[in-house]
């Protein structure tokens, strides 16, 4: 919309587009109606300076200023925003009661927990006590766990501790048989034999060779025994014949009878027998019994030591899954401690309470409101936005705001076609409705990246950033959501050539201006520049004066 009857230069645009009312037409109409009246005048006026008949315009070099004029509406650049915390969690979130739009929330209501909005948490509610009931169930399986851990920690040790006494009690068991030198020797490259049998045959040859290496050890005892047996028997042989011999002679000289004769023989054959029995125990335990006693004592010794490894890797494997069946359960325990935690809270969340002092609005105080209220009159209902009791709210939403008035902004929309020559700092000007006198100054603050999706959803064809402009200074008049309009200063040419924008054309592509000459008029292409609804900037192809 173009407002061309308040500039005190021609040469000053002033563009925007006003507020959506039931007056808007007849507005517009006049507004054109006198812009048209404004412009011929100001062609006329020109034209008398340097103009002929039949409505020629001399081009004159003149300040060229560019505006951006947009209608908007007051609010607080900061303030205390009591949004909707809760997770939807696949539920409608339902105000149960708010506090009025208006309302004054005093310190003494900070101070006594006053309720401000308190949103629908049944099934929340109902929700928390199924994962309590679960909760329960995990903390006694995460005890069980950890019980069954200590268990496993205990009996891994008893496991090894026996393991490592058998092993002793087979190393012992070799040094006793062979001798606790003998016995290293022996364990000293056991690893590495692959027969046992093979690798024990040289030790058994050296202790046959020299018997006396087994002194002081259980198969020297049994040497030595067998050996006794041999002497004892050779000595009881002995006996045996020189009494057979005595007793021979006295029955030949008739002093004995024949029986004792024979009983004699008798005795000297069994001690044959005995003394021929000892030697084969003796040659029976050096080829055979030492032989495998040695070895068996050696296997014992190696199989003590195989047993207490299979003992490590089984303690270590039943920890493992002892310490697993742990973990598990102590992650599912904290899961549902953190899903308690989070429903416990979000109950909390469904009531929200007073922060600090200040006038309570309905949402942000923000043009999205409207959009979001005129959204919601079609019925209301999921996601319509409005807020009042009854109504549903989605998460993040702000319910309640309240404005911190030390600061306040206006935030208007600028038309996509308009916003690439809005940028933050640009000087403003703006104008209450209420108080169209009182003229105020200010900058803009920040454009908003991308359009605003509330007048995307009313008129997707329409595409409008929200600009905020901060007012400097403070000013008692001024209250939320008052209409406003706001003049951007966006750019300002001293001295500089300008036309109408009514006689620069486009002709093959390029823009060009007729020329009144004696023979009629001729074109001129130009080159163009900055321009506003009135003017244009000839950057070159005319002076001015032509």
């Amino acid at each position: 919309m173009q407002d061309k009857s308040a500039s005190k230069h021609p040469a000053i645009q002033r563009t925007g587009r006003p507020k959506k009312r039931r007056w808007l037409l007849p507005l517009v109409l006049f507004l054109i109606a006198a812009g048209a009246v404004v412009l011929v005048a100001s062609i006329k006026g020109n034209a008398g300076a340097g103009t002929t008949s039949g409505g020629t315009f001399t081009a004159r070099r003149d300040n060229l200023v560019i505006t951006v004029s947009e209608g908007g509406s007051i609010r607080a650049h900061k303030s205390i925003e009591y949004r909707c915390e809760v997770e939807s969690r696949g539920a409608q979130i339902t105000i149960l009661s708010i506090v009025p739009s208006g309302a004054y929330i005093s310190q003494k209501d900070v101070d006594d927990g006053m309720v401000l909005v308190k949103l629908d948490s049944s099934s929340l509610e109902d929700q928390l006590i199924q994962e309590r009931m679960e909760l329960a169930s995990d903390q006694e399986t995460e005890t069980s766990a950890k019980e069954a851990y200590d268990i496993q920690v205990i009996q891994n040790e008893s496991d090894v501790a026996d393991g490592r006494l058998q092993v002793r009690f087979a190393l012992l068991d070799l040094q006793k048989y062979l001798g606790a030198a003998l016995a290293e020797r022996l364990t000293r490259d056991v690893n590495d034999a692959v027969d046992l049998t093979e690798y024990v045959a040289p030790f058994l040859v050296e202790v046959r060779d020299d018997p006396n290496m087994l002194d002081g050890t259980a198969a020297g005892q049994e040497l030595k025994r067998l050996n006794d047996d041999i002497v004892l028997a050779e000595g009881n042989l002995k006996t045996a014949q020189a009494r057979l011999a005595g007793t021979e002679k006295l029955h030949d000289a008739n002093y004995v009878s024949e029986l004792d004769l024979q009983g004699d023989r008798l005795t000297v054959v069994n001690r044959e027998f005995a003394e021929q029995n000892a030697k084969v125990n003796l040659d029976l335990f050096l080829r055979y019994d030492f032989p495998k006693d040695a070895e068996q004592a050696l296997s014992d010794y190696i199989e003590a030591g195989r047993k207490l490894e299979r003992t490590f890797a089984e303690c270590r494997s039943k920890l493992a899954q002892a310490q697993a069946r742990l973990a598990n359960a102590q992650e599912r325990l904290r899961a549902q401690q953190k899903r308690v935690s989070e429903l416990e809270q979000q109950i909390a969340n469904c009531t929200m309470r007073a922060k600090a002092p200040g006038l309570v609005i309905y949402g942000t105080g923000s043009t999205g409101d409207m959009f979001r209220a005129m959204r919601g009159r079609g019925g209301g209902g999921a996601g319509s936005g409005m807020i009042a009791e009854g109504e549903t709210v989605f998460e993040g939403q702000t319910i309640i705001s309240m404005p911190d008035t030390a600061t306040m902004v206006a935030e208007i929309s600028v038309h996509e076609t308009e916003v690439d020559k809005v940028r933050p700092g640009q000087p403003a000007t703006i104008v209450m409705d209420a108080f169209p006198d009182q003229v105020l100054h200010g900058e803009v603050l920040e454009v908003a990246p991308l359009p605003d999706q509330q007048r995307g959803f009313m008129n997707p064809d329409l595409k409008v950033y929200t600009t905020l402009v901060k007012i400097d200074g403070t000013h008692d008049f001024l209250r939320t959501r008052m209409s406003c309009r706001v003049e951007v200063l966006v750019r300002e040419l001293d001295d500089v050539v300008i036309v109408p924008i009514q006689v620069v054309a486009t002709r093959g592509g390029r823009k060009v201006c007729y020329i009144a000459t004696p023979q009629g008029p001729q074109p001129r292409e130009v080159q163009t520049g900055a321009f506003n609804d009135t003017f244009v900037q000839i950057v070159s192809g005319l002076e001015g004066g032509e």
